[in-house]
């Protein structure tokens, strides 16, 4: 009787749960050495994100679930931050209970439930054991036209978000604290939802996921453009999600201002745009582009930038 291969079954049973994703341009798909895909016309947008256990998360708080949907959403939010279109990901894991097939299954759980609703196709990868639980998304992307750099924001702009970020912060904090709370604010940060800023990608003239937190983030537009960037407090207190923010900021002995600039994990996006190009649909105005040598300000004072840091 012929030995069979744990991890071929494993790939079996993943090339199950991701079949029916498959898009006629997918010429060769899992199984074998590598995918083949045909008719790619426009620029191919390439981006790689990690998320390692007990640096990025653990395994405690979430779920395989959670952890495979979580780090999808880093990867396609990149692509769109640059105005790409997300298609295709490639993942490669490092599971240390790897005999433990339904880990696997329910990781490829979460990360199907985010590539389908932006329908994304998974086209390959790889497993490994390991003694932490390691996984790594490649997500390919196209686009029709140029890419929006961190480098394009002009003395004048204003400065948009999709959303107000924060909420992944209070979520974190709770954990922390082993608070029973609202589950949608632990969910902002084991789950965090994706958002397409299509309305933004259209007019940015810069542009930024957030994951790393607002001040980072931000200075990397403000650094790369040579440009400062000054948020004004009474636009984000305006913000319609502020006031639950505050008072959970309240509760819990926190800064509202902190969880905002210095949270972190929330997969939304900043875009400077032309006041010419300004409409009511395209997020959150809270500030404008200033002259300047890459500071973040809040109502004109320096921000302290410390982010979300995973070293």
């Amino acid at each position: 009787m012929p030995l069979i291969d744990p991890e071929e079954v494993i790939i079996a049973r993943l090339g199950d749960l991701f079949s029916n994703s498959i898009e006629s341009r997918l010429e060769v798909g899992i199984g074998d050495d590598a995918a083949v895909i045909s008719g790619i016309d426009n620029k191919l947008v390439a981006t790689v994100d990690m998320a390692v256990e007990g640096v990025h998360f653990r395994k405690d708080w979430s779920t395989p679930f959670q952890i495979g949907a979580k780090l999808t959403t880093a990867s396609l939010a990149d692509v769109f931050a640059m105005g790409g279109e997300p298609k295709y990901l490639l993942v490669a894991a490092g599971i240390s209970d790897i005999d433990n097939s339904e880990v696997i299954i329910e990781v490829a759980k979460g990360i199907r439930s985010v590539s389908d609703e932006f329908k994304v196709t998974v086209v390959g990868g790889d497993l490994s054991k390991s003694e932490k639980m390691v996984l790594s998304i490649t997500a390919l992307g196209e686009l029709s036209s140029k890419p929006i750099k961190r480098s394009g924001a002009k003395v004048g702009d204003l400065v948009y978000l999709s959303s107000l970020p924060g909420l992944s912060a209070a979520g974190m904090a709770i954990l922390e604290r082993e608070l029973d709370r609202p589950r949608y604010v632990v969910e902002a940060h084991l789950n965090p939802k994706l958002k397409k800023p299509k309305n933004l990608i259209q007019v940015a003239t810069a542009m930024c996921d957030i994951s790393d937190g607002l001040s980072i983030d931000a200075g990397h537009i403000a650094k790369d453009s040579k440009v400062s960037i000054n948020f004004l407090s009474e636009l984000l207190r305006n913000a319609s999600d502020f006031k639950d923010l505050q008072e959970l900021a309240i509760e819990l002995d926190e800064d509202v201002f902190d969880w905002i600039l210095n949270g972190g994990e929330d997969h939304f996006f900043i875009a400077t745009v032309n006041p010419d190009m300004a409409k009511d649909d395209l997020g959150i105005k809270v500030g404008e582009v200033v002259s300047g040598d890459g500071k973040i300000l809040l109502d004109g004072k320096e921000v302290k930038k410390s982010g979300y840091q995973h070293f």
